[in-house]
C-alpha cells in the first residue's frame, strides 16, 4: 500500500502587479523549509505549478511574473504581530547578511547561503530576520529588485 503524498509547502505568491495568490507548492514538501536554509537548494525552475488554496486547481506560475514567493506557516498570518524586517546587529546565523529593495520600495533584510546561486540564478532563497514571522523563508525574484547589498558574512558561530 502506497503512503499518501505529503502536502506541498504553503506559499503566498506576490505578483509584480500586486496580485496575491495563496496555494501549495508540491515541488517542496511542507516540512522541508530547513533544508532550503541549510542545504544547497537547487534554484526553482522558471515556472512552477501551485495548487490554489481557494479552488484546489493547479495554476502555472512563471517566476518572472512575481516579486517573491513566500513560504509561510499559515495563510492567515498574525494581524497582531509586528514583523521585524531588519537585524539589530550582525545576525548569529551562518551565511550572507543582505539588504535589498523591491521595485515598489519595500525593503528587506535576511540571510542567504554563501554560494554562487544567489549571484547567477534568476532568484534566491532568503531567511528573514524574525523567527516569529509567518514567513519561514522566501524566494526573491531578482528582476523585481532595484537595490541589493551584502552587509556582512558569518562563516561560523
Amino acid at each position: 500500500m502506497d503512503s499518501p503524498a505529503k502536502p506541498g509547502a504553503m506559499v503566498v505568491a506576490r505578483f509584480r502587479d500586486g496580485e496575491v495568490v495563496k496555494g501549495y507548492l508540491d515541488l517542496i514538501p511542507a516540512d522541508d523549509f530547513q533544508s532550503l536554509v541549510d542545504g544547497a537548494p537547487a534554484p526553482l525552475p522558471p515556472e512552477v505549478d501551485i495548487r490554489r488554496a481557494d479552488s484546489g486547481k493547479s495554476m502555472p506560475l512563471p517566476l518572472r511574473s512575481l516579486k517573491a514567493l513566500f513560504f509561510v506557516k499559515t495563510f492567515e498570518g498574525s494581524k497582531e504581530h509586528q514583523e521585524v524586517r531588519f537585524f539589530e546587529k550582525n545576525p548569529p546565523i551562518k551565511g550572507l547578511w543582505v539588504r535589498g529593495m523591491f521595485y515598489d520600495g519595500e525593503c528587506f533584510e535576511g540571510i542567504v547561503r554563501n554560494t554562487i546561486h544567489y549571484v547567477v540564478e534568476p532568484g534566491f532563497f532568503l531567511k528573514p530576520p524574525d523567527p516569529r514571522s509567518n514567513n519561514e523563508i522566501f524566494y526573491v525574484v531578482k528582476e523585481a529588485l532595484t537595490d541589493f547589498h551584502v552587509l556582512g558574512v558569518r562563516k561560523d558561530f
